[in-house]
């Protein structure tokens, strides 16, 4: 496979599936970034999330059939510094490469999961869908915005800074449109477009006075 371009990025947002929605439940939607590529061998959904939220939740992904095993092969990879309690402060990116081929593959991988006793999603939306349009759009270079736009806010609030803001903005930066928000109108109130993060370098920045894990790096 080597180091593909990506070909296709594309928005999904759905709820998460619980015993009893509370009202604050049916508003919240979780919003993910999945990526096509050349090679067509499989793609890789992108999220925003809690810090340390897959390790301490044992490797439990949404997105992988083996989620409610004993042991995940995703938490049999997570080094041991992976491993600790998630905080609802920070943030982190996550690169999950799945077996779904396209958008097609991807929508039955989801279907599956929305009924039944192993029910996963409530509602899922396929909202934005676009070629990938960046120059630079390999997988390294993808791997190297990220870790520039994590690098220079690392914090994470439900209104402002969460996995909605993100899809917007990496929708938005690797299609090349600048009309893309986040899905849900509550997320929209104070987002603005920040996808200048991906582009520089984290480490030639300096955090504000005072600045610590939970605050904002300075442009």
């Amino acid at each position: 496979v080597g180091d593909d371009l990506c070909t296709m990025v594309h928005m999904i947002s759905h709820r998460y599936a619980t015993a009893h929605e509370s009202p604050k439940d049916k508003l919240t939607y979780h919003s993910i970034v999945f990526l096509e590529w050349e090679h067509g061998k499989y793609c890789t959904v992108v999220e925003g999330a809690f810090l340390n939220g897959i390790g301490g939740y044992k490797g439990r992904s949404n997105w992988y059939d083996d989620k409610d095993e004993e042991v995940t092969a995703l938490y049999k990879t997570l080094p041991a510094e992976m491993v600790s309690p998630w905080l609802t402060t920070a943030a982190e990116l996550r690169c999950y490469d799945v077996e779904a081929k396209n958008l097609d593959e991807m929508k039955a991988f989801i279907d599956k999961y929305t009924s039944g006793p192993q029910k996963r999603f409530i509602d899922p939306r396929y909202t934005f869908s676009h070629v990938a349009r960046l120059s630079y759009r390999s997988r390294s270079n993808i791997a190297h915005y990220l870790l520039n736009y994590i690098g220079r806010d690392c914090s994470y609030s439900e209104l402002t800074r969460n996995c909605q803001t993100f899809a917007a903005d990496l929708c938005s930066f690797l299609a090349g449109k600048k009309d893309v928000v986040p899905y849900h109108p509550v997320n929209r109130i104070e987002y603005h477009n920040r996808t200048h993060l991906f582009l520089y370098d984290s480490s030639m920045f300096t955090a504000r006075k005072g600045g610590s894990l939970k605050g904002r790096i300075a442009k």
